[in-house]
């Protein structure tokens, strides 16, 4: 449509022209009007509408601009949008945030601290959500072994994410170490999060992207807070 309202206006401008030509008497605006006019070369079926009938050259435009789009969201980066309160209070519901590809791909692979975007491994607790996206943090990869006692967590020994603490933790788990290959991913809000605690480590392949940067709401637009590896004893 929007080919067709440009193709339209240089019509009128051209109208305009060639009433003011040097010949003075008229005859060359059919000829302007049937030079711009906007050409239809696809034998279209008579039930599609006349405003959805380009041309050739503005359907490859279309096709070609779709196909960069898909390829800059597949390869580059993505957006998303936050539908729970596992991630609070890094991430409220509603905001909405770019998760670039990029790292992953040429660079390095995901470390704790990290916040990534990935499809949960197929499991029996995950059977109906595996083509789901989730996000999650990275709280320890391959050989570190993970545990939750006494409402803290524990990595390696070393307790992680207490400044990201709203309450403690209500469960125990592990010690459990992170397999090869695998990471284990969990929810800033700890009591209310589905993630690697409930249904085991997360295959490297599974992750799509890293989360970077927040653009919605207007008030929220930044980088990520620092994740500390190591945290600083507080009462519990």
């Amino acid at each position: 449509m929007r080919a067709r309202a440009q193709a339209t206006d240089a019509t009128r401008d051209s109208g305009r022209g060639g009433g003011k030509g040097a010949s003075g008497d008229g005859d060359g605006d059919d000829d302007d009007e049937e030079d711009d006019a906007y050409v239809v070369d696809i034998d279209y079926p008579e039930w599609v509408p006349e405003v959805l009938q380009f041309n050739r050259e503005d359907v490859a435009t279309v096709l070609i601009t779709f196909a960069v789009s898909l390829g800059f969201r597949h390869f580059v980066a993505e957006p998303r949008y936050i539908p729970s309160l596992s991630m609070y209070p890094v991430f409220d519901v509603g905001d909405r945030l770019i998760a670039e590809k990029i790292t992953y791909r040429f660079k390095r692979d995901p470390q704790a601290g990290d916040v990534v975007i990935f499809n949960p491994p197929k499991t029996p607790k995950t059977r109906n959500v595996s083509n789901e996206v989730f996000i999650k943090r990275v709280v320890a990869v391959a050989g570190d072994v993970v545990q939750v006692k006494r409402g803290e967590l524990y990595v390696n020994g070393v307790s992680r994410g207490k400044e990201l603490k709203l309450e403690p933790i209500q469960y125990n788990y592990g010690p459990f170490t992170v397999p090869e290959d695998n990471l284990f991913v969990m929810g800033d809000n700890r009591n209310n999060s589905f993630d690697s605690h409930a249904w085991g480590p997360l295959p490297k392949e599974r992750v799509i992207g890293r989360a970077t940067f927040k653009y919605w709401p207007p008030n929220k637009i930044g980088g990520l807070p620092e994740y500390p590896l190591t945290a600083p004893d507080v009462a519990r």
